[in-house]
């Protein structure tokens, strides 16, 4: 028997439930984004200039009769600007989606929800976190969206605080470990035309490097290698900069500082940027950082820093500044270190 409960016709109508349609909503718009970024709409707006949806529909594949309504969307959002029939980009998404521009930022959302992306098995992350090494996915989609994300603010700080080494102008070679895309061996040797550089991509691929390389004019002066620091065969170095590459290594620390030490020319500097553990504080975020930055700093964080610095004078490696910088995940700690010979 149905009883009042369980009567369909007394559930109150609802055409509107805010906590379900909002969520909805803009994953709605997230996806409709990425499509766009997929297609390419927004260079292709970029380089065609005002068009009208005719003509953008022409263009770019996409049916004519779905044009009025993304546009109005896209309007909507202030991703495309409109001036009688015609439409063009937006200021925000010519910086930002335009993939020829430098602060491009599409492979970081279209990453977002692939296969290997940590947010399409959160609730693996949530439940039974010991199943996971990193909330870093390793693919070669995800290194183009890191670079776009470490273009955020990441590389400019830390190649600033390198540039701050009084004999930085004076350096010509530099190795970079395990970054993936290259962009702080990029930086560095445009501040300084002497500079020539190896990237180390450890076990990812090559290629998000050699295009970066490629995208900024310096193939000739830049070269990309698969291996870390250990594996390394090539000529010492006067630079060698690590921006969050050691937490794979949390078990042998000593002796890849051994082989930064042993690859360094005498009075050669050794720069890291690393976040590690220490108590957990309020930061004033909302709470979905919150929570991203708890699983991301289980995997992300060298456990001991002054077991860490006692490991550069293990390794003739002198402490010159110990500094902190902002990044996605929190203010992180740069140590710069002069290798000494005895």
């Amino acid at each position: 028997m149905i009883n009042e409960t369980q009567d369909i016709l007394k559930i109150p109508e609802l055409p509107v439930i805010e906590i379900v349609d909002d969520l909805v909503q803009v994953y709605k718009e997230f996806m409709v984004i990425r499509a766009a970024l997929k297609i390419d709409l927004f260079t292709w707006l970029s380089e065609n200039g005002p068009s009208t949806p005719e003509q953008i529909a022409e263009g770019t594949g996409i049916k004519p009769e779905y044009m009025p309504s993304l546009l109005s969307m896209l309007y909507y959002l202030d991703m495309v600007r409109r001036k009688e029939d015609s439409y063009y980009i937006s200021p925000a998404a010519g910086l930002n989606f335009i993939r020829t521009s430098m602060y491009y930022q599409g492979d970081y959302i279209l990453n977002l929800p692939n296969d290997e992306s940590p947010w399409q098995d959160i609730e693996t992350f949530l439940t039974k976190p010991d199943e996971k090494n990193t909330f870093d996915p390793v693919s070669t989609e995800s290194v183009r969206g890191r670079a776009n994300h470490d273009l955020r603010g990441t590389v400019q700080n830390v190649t600033k605080t390198l540039m701050s080494w009084p004999q930085f102008s004076n350096a010509r070679t530099l190795i970079e470990m395990n970054g993936g895309h290259g962009l702080y061996a990029i930086a560095a040797c445009q501040n300084n035309p002497e500079l020539s550089a190896v990237v180390l991509c450890g076990s990812l691929d090559t290629g998000p490097a050699e295009e970066n390389i490629s995208k900024f004019g310096m193939n000739e002066r830049i070269k990309v290698i698969p291996g870390d620091i250990l594996s390394y065969k090539g000529d010492k170095s006067d630079i060698v900069l690590l921006s969050h590459s050691l937490y794979p290594y949390k078990e042998n620390l000593d002796e890849i500082l051994k082989g930064i030490a042993y690859v360094l020319n005498p009075d050669g500097l050794f720069l890291s940027n690393h976040w590690f553990a220490a108590p957990t504080g309020g930061t004033g975020s909302q709470g979905l950082y919150e929570l991203e930055l708890a699983m991301h700093n289980r995997y992300h964080l060298l456990p001991d820093k002054e077991l860490f610095e006692s490991l550069y004078e293990k390794n003739n490696l002198k402490l010159l500044q110990i500094g902190i910088t902002r990044s996605s995940y929190g203010q992180s700690t740069i140590h710069m270190a002069e290798r000494k010979v005895e």
